[in-house]
C-alpha cells in the first residue's frame, strides 16, 4: 500500500476516489465541481450531494428545536410566573450558550470531521428539550434555553461540511443554499409549534398550560431523528481516510491561534453579527411583538413571525449566489461591496419596517427587510471560505459565533430600551454603520488562485504523463515489409484485431500483397507511445515486423 502510493506522488498521479463519484470532481481535492438540485438520483448521490442535504436538513431540524420556544412565549407567560423580562433572560442565555458551543465545534471538526460533531450536539440538545415541559419560573426557563441552545453551533457543521464537498468556486452557492435552507426552520418552527399547540389544545383533557408543556416531545424527537441520519448516511468529505484514526496528520491544520489572530477574521465576526445575529433575534421577538403591538392572537403572531423565517427558502441563497456572480466579474471586490450595500440596505428597512404603525406595512416591511439580511448572511460566507483556506472549520466557527455574539448584545439592548419598536430603530442605525465599515474588509484570492493553477497545470502534466507512458489497449498492430523487393515496400496494417498474415505480407516474387491493405491511421501521441517500445520489436519468421 506504501509503494502504490509513493509510486503516485512521483508520478504526480492523484489518489483514485473511494467510490465512483456521479458529480464532476476536481481529480486532486476530489471536491465536486458541480451540483443537482433537481429530482434524480444524482441529488442525493454520495458524497457531495448527500452531505449537502444531510448538512442542511440536520441544521433545519436543530433551528426547529432551537426556536421552539418562541412561538409559545404568550402562553407560557400566562399560565406561568415568568415574565417578559424572564423571556428576555432566556433569549440571551438561548444565544450566549451557542457563541461558545460554535467557537469550539470549528477547530474540533477540523481534527475528527463533521458527522461526528454535528451527531454529538443534536444529541446532546435534544435531551434538555425533552424536559422543557417542566419549566416553571424564569431561572429553569433560561437554564433549558441555554442548554438547548448549544443546537445552534450546528450551523458550522452545515458551512464546513460544505465547504469540504464542494470547491471554492461554488462556496458562495452551495454555502448560503444549505445554511438558507436550514434557517428556513426558523420560520416553520413558528408554524410547527402553533400547530402542535392547538392538536393539543383540541383535546378536552388538556387546556392552555398542558398544550405548551406536551409540544416539545416532537422536535427533540427530530433532532434524535437526524443525528442518526447524519451518522448512518453521510461521508466526512470526498477523500474517505481524512478523519479515520488516527487523527495527527489533520490536528496541527487546527490552530485556533492563527484563527484568532486573523483581523480579517474579527471583521467577518462583526459584519454577522449585524445580520445572523439580527435574525436570531428577530426569530425570538417577532412573534410577541406582533402579539403586544397589534393584539394578535398567539396562532396569528405566530404564523405573522414565521413569513420572515420562511424567506430564508430562497433570500440567503441569492445572497450567496449574487456574491459568486460579482466574484466573477470582479473578483474578491465584487464580493466585498455586493456585501456592503446588502448590509446598509439591511439596515434601512429594518428602520422601516420599526417605523410602521399599521399590522400591514409592518408585515411587508419585514419581509422586504428579511430578503436583505439573509443575503448579507450569504454574501459574509461567500467571503468566508477565501481568509484562511487550511483552517475553513476553525474561521467558520468564528464567523458563525459572531452571529450569536451579535444576537446576544440585541437581546441585552431590548432589555434596556422602553420598547421593542425602539429596540429595532436603535438595530437598524448600528446595522447601517458597521455596514458600510465592511469596506475595510481585505481578503486576498491569491492563495485559491495559486491552488487553482497549480491544479490545473498538474492534471495538464498528469495527462501528458498518461498520454506517453500508458500503451493503447487491445490494440496490435503489423507492419509488412518486403524485405527481398527491390520496389518501393509494402505497408499495410490492421487495428482493433491480429493481422491476417495472407493478406498483409509481400509476395515471393517481389509484388505488392494481394489482401486488402489500407493506411495506417493513428495520431501522434500514440505514435510516439508505439515509438517507446520499438525496442522489443522484432520480425517474425514470415519477414513481419510484430509490434506490440
Amino acid at each position: 500500500m506504501e509503494k502504490k502510493t509513493l509510486d503516485r506522488e512521483e508520478q504526480k498521479c492523484p489518489d483514485e476516489p473511494f467510490m465512483d463519484f456521479t458529480l464532476k470532481y476536481d481529480p486532486w481535492t476530489h471536491k465536486a465541481l458541480e451540483y443537482r438540485l433537481d429530482c434524480t438520483k444524482a441529488s442525493c448521490a454520495r458524497p457531495h450531494m448527500r452531505a449537502f442535504q444531510l448538512a442542511w436538513t440536520s441544521f433545519f431540524v436543530a433551528f426547529i428545536a432551537w426556536f421552539s420556544f418562541a412561538p409559545l412565549s404568550p402562553a407560557i407567560k400566562k399560565t406561568t410566573s415568568i415574565t417578559s423580562k424572564d423571556i428576555g433572560v432566556a433569549n440571551v442565555t438561548s444565544v450566549l450558550t451557542t457563541v461558545f458551543a460554535r467557537l469550539a465545534m470549528g477547530p474540533i471538526m477540523d481534527i475528527i470531521g463533521p458527522r461526528v460533531c454535528q451527531s454529538f450536539v443534536l444529541v446532546f440538545s435534544a435531551i434538555p428539550l425533552y424536559f422543557a415541559g417542566l419549566i416553571d419560573d424564569g431561572t429553569s426557563l433560561a437554564v433549558v434555553r441555554g442548554l438547548v441552545g448549544i443546537v445552534g453551533a450546528t450551523f458550522v457543521g452545515c458551512q464546513f461540511w460544505t465547504s469540504l464537498m464542494f470547491e471554492q468556486e461554488l462556496a458562495g452557492t452551495m454555502n448560503a443554499i444549505a445554511a438558507g435552507w436550514g434557517n428556513l426552520g426558523g420560520g416553520v418552527s413558528q408554524l410547527v409549534m402553533v400547530a402542535l399547540y392547538n392538536m393539543n389544545l383540541s383535546s378536552p383533557t388538556c387546556d392552555e398550560e398542558c398544550a405548551w408543556r406536551q409540544s416539545f416531545y416532537i422536535p427533540a424527537t427530530l433532532l434524535i431523528v437526524a443525528a442518526v441520519l447524519v451518522m448512518t448516511l453521510g461521508d466526512d468529505c470526498p477523500k474517505e481516510d481524512r478523519y479515520l484514526p488516527p487523527y495527527a496528520k489533520t490536528s496541527e491544520e487546527a490552530s485556533v491561534s492563527s484563527v484568532a489572530k486573523n483581523p480579517q477574521v474579527i471583521q467577518l465576526m462583526i459584519q454577522y453579527a449585524v445580520c445572523f445575529g439580527v435574525e436570531l433575534h428577530l426569530n425570538n421577538t417577532a412573534a410577541l411583538y406582533f402579539h403586544d403591538r397589534f393584539g394578535l392572537s398567539l396562532t396569528t403572531a405566530g404564523i405573522v413571525a414565521s413569513t420572515f423565517g420562511l424567506m430564508n427558502l430562497f433570500a440567503r441563497a441569492w445572497g450567496g449566489m449574487a456574491s459568486d456572480y460579482a466574484y466573477k466579474n470582479w473578483s474578491m471586490k465584487g464580493r466585498k461591496y455586493l456585501h456592503v450595500i446588502v448590509v446598509v440596505l439591511e439596515g434601512m428597512s429594518l428602520i422601516v419596517f420599526a417605523l410602521q404603525g399599521t399590522f400591514e406595512g409592518a408585515v411587508m416591511f419585514m419581509i422586504i427587510f428579511s430578503v436583505f439580511v439573509q443575503g448579507a448572511e450569504g454574501s459574509t460566507f461567500g467571503i468566508v471560505p477565501y481568509v484562511d483556506p487550511s483552517n475553513t472549520g476553525g474561521v467558520c466557527g468564528f464567523v458563525g459565533a459572531g452571529g450569536n455574539i451579535g444576537a446576544v448584545l440585541w437581546s441585552v439592548l431590548f432589555l434596556a430600551v422602553p420598547s421593542y419598536q425602539d429596540g429595532y430603530l436603535y438595530m437598524g442605525l448600528v446595522v447601517i454603520v458597521i455596514g458600510f465599515c465592511g469596506v475595510f474588509i481585505n481578503v486576498s484570492d491569491k492563495e485559491v488562485r495559486r491552488m487553482a493553477s497549480e491544479r490545473v497545470q498538474a492534471i495538464q502534466e498528469l495527462d501528458d504523463t498518461l498520454r506517453l507512458k500508458t500503451p493503447t489497449k487491445n490494440i496490435q498492430m503489423e507492419i509488412s515489409v518486403n524485405r527481398s523487393s527491390t520496389k518501393d515496400s509494402t505497408i499495410g496494417a490492421r487495428i482493433g484485431s491480429p493481422t491476417d498474415k495472407s493478406t498483409t505480407r509481400g509476395s515471393n516474387d517481389g509484388s505488392e500483397g494481394s489482401g486488402h491493405l489500407f493506411p495506417l491511421k493513428i495520431n501522434l501521441a500514440d505514435l510516439l507511445s508505439q515509438a517507446l517500445v520499438l525496442a522489443s520489436a522484432r520480425f517474425n519468421d514470415e519477414g513481419i515486423l510484430i509490434i506490440k
